[in-house]
């Protein structure tokens, strides 16, 4: 079957499946996007970053910082296995899927803590030149808090939701009439109980 026929089959038979898909998937596309979003900028006191654009232009390139040039396009990998574990995770009802998805989600967390959290706390060189510089945290970087935070809770949605509905869910083998042998094995103790 198909990948988005499987999809399909999902949204009619688990729709709570198929909302986790869907809202994974949104993460991971919140997270790819956050590469051509700024995630950090630098304010003045006076104004714009960008009026010191004529003193010094090299210097006013780092007024914004986008997620590409702090991430090096990072996010974009995290963001395409993000995808394809939540539909390994939900469409194809693995745990390892579920639980990389966990771990993704925690990575792309650690990611904004332990990097982007602090450069947008800096005022990094234009702070050095300019004594009321001020850094602050951008769209960008609020739009990856909430996509590494959404990763890693459906993940683990992911997981107990496969969990419960691969005990729940009978198998193929479950459904199948017992073999000749565990039966002949069962009536074995009756007929001692009728010698006796």
């Amino acid at each position: 079957m198909a990948l988005p026929a499987r999809a399909r089959a999902l949204a009619r038979q688990d729709p709570i499946a198929a909302a986790l898909l869907v809202a994974t998937l949104l993460a991971a596309l919140a997270l790819a996007l956050v590469e051509v979003l700024p995630v950090a900028k630098v304010v003045l006191a006076g104004g714009s970053c960008e009026v010191i654009n004529d003193a010094d232009p090299a210097l006013a390139d780092r007024c914004v910082v986008s997620g590409f040039e702090q991430h090096g396009g990072a996010f974009l990998l995290l963001a395409a296995a993000a995808a394809a574990m939540g539909f390994g995770a939900l469409v194809g009802r693995s745990r390892p899927a579920g639980a990389a998805l966990v771990v993704l989600g925690l990575a792309a967390l650690v990611v904004v803590l332990a990097i982007d959290l602090p450069e947008a706390r800096s005022s990094g060189a234009i702070g050095a030149n300019y004594e009321s510089a001020e850094g602050r945290a951008a769209v960008g970087f609020w739009v990856e808090l909430v996509a590494a935070v959404s990763l890693a809770t459906c993940g683990v949605l992911a997981l107990r939701w496969t969990g419960e509905r691969g005990r729940l869910a009978p198998t193929a083998r479950q459904d199948r009439p017992a073999r000749p042998s565990a039966q002949g094995e069962s009536a074995a103790p009756e007929g001692e109980g009728s010698n006796g």
